[in-house]
């Protein structure tokens, strides 16, 4: 999942990666993403070591951004069996990876010294990145069930999540 981070006249975008047990580095994106960068430098040199590592068989979820569903990028992901979560192209945002960059953003502008460059952002987000205790990880993906739950109750509508 990438989040981005608007500061100061300039944004960082950041790609990261979190099951109930583990989470991915976090990933500084310095340009334009496009399903061939995506490929090469987020699933090849990230998503598939950490899967390989897990040793189970999780379902990958990813938004629909568009480097994301790049048929360079599904296909990438079709190649090595990575079993990937079906989303509507039109749909509510229910990834816990949004709880996350909430998180962030939250303790990024409770930071006492503000970074003041683009440089300094990504190393506090880095940081704060790797702060997070598991445990918010572990809660928001096990709430996810109910979170889709209620989704469809409410028919796609508002929901407390």
């Amino acid at each position: 999942m990438c989040g981005g981070t608007t500061f100061g006249g300039g944004s960082v975008m950041v790609w990261g990666g979190i099951t109930a047990n583990d989470r991915t580095p976090l990933v500084v994106i310095d340009r334009n993403l496009t399903g061939v960068r995506h490929r090469d430098e987020i699933l090849q040199t990230h998503v598939i070591p950490f899967i390989q590592g897990q040793q189970c068989n999780d379902t990958f979820q990813h938004d629909n951004a568009r480097p994301h569903v790049a048929r360079v990028a599904m296909d990438f992901l079709a190649q090595h069996n990575v079993n990937v979560l079906p989303w509507p192209a039109v749909s509510p945002d229910l990834s816990p990876i949004e709880h996350v960059w909430d998180e962030m953003e939250r303790r990024l502008h409770h930071l006492p010294n503000q970074p003041v460059t683009l440089q300094g952002l990504a190393q506090e987000l880095d940081q704060i990145w790797n702060s997070i205790p598991q445990a918010f990880f572990r809660h928001i993906i096990t709430s996810m069930r109910r979170c889709c739950q209620s989704c469809v109750n409410a028919n796609g509508g508002h929901t407390r999540y």
